[in-house]
């Protein structure tokens, strides 16, 4: 009786194929969980390099060029793990459902965005991703006493886009040292 069974299921192998015809039959569903190509969001990235520094196949590189910056992820030598998209605070990489990543090109391999830098206002330095000076500036706001919320403000437009230098060397010029809030006057 076995052996009939394992006859009938060989048989019906030699009757149908085991595969598609890929790449022209239909792709078959992907899985939930596949882990494929991933993708940037530029709206949502701040330009952090979290993605870069965690990358440990070093697939995702980045470059100034001028005032921009531009963040690559060379596909070809991305493994999938996952771990760039773990790491990134805003949720600005994902790994898409995509897997048909054939190129006869190197250059095809390459995707990515380019993010704007800030220069400081006061030595003309670039310093950081004008993204992520507006994400902070942001959870700054967010997290902030309502009753300093006015000041804190008028002092973040100005002092944000100073570089860390520039902004050690004159936020008592200025007063946007936070110090002032803790100084009781008369005393």
């Amino acid at each position: 009786m076995v052996k009939l069974n394992i006859l009938r299921e060989l048989l019906k192998s030699f009757m149908r194929p085991s595969t598609i015809k890929f790449p022209k039959g239909s792709i078959t569903e992907v899985p939930e969980g596949f882990r494929g190509l991933p993708q940037f969001d530029e709206k949502k990235c701040i330009g952090c390099k979290a993605c870069l520094n965690v990358c440990s196949s070093k697939a995702i590189f980045a470059y100034e060029d001028g005032d921009l910056m531009k963040l690559n992820i060379f596909y070809a030598r991305c493994i999938f793990c996952g771990r760039c998209e773990e790491v990134c605070p805003e949720g600005a990489i994902k790994l898409s459902r995509k897997f048909d990543l054939t190129s006869y090109s190197r250059d095809d391999c390459i995707l990515g965005i380019q993010l704007s830098l800030t220069v400081c206002r006061n030595c003309g330095r670039i310093f950081a991703c004008t993204n992520q000076l507006n994400r902070v500036k942001d959870r700054i706001l967010e997290n902030i006493d309502p009753s300093i919320k006015s000041i804190v403000l008028k002092d973040l437009e100005y002092y944000i886009y100073l570089c860390p230098d520039c902004r050690r060397i004159l936020s008592y010029e200025f007063n946007f040292h936070p110090v002032k809030f803790y100084v009781v006057s008369g005393v």
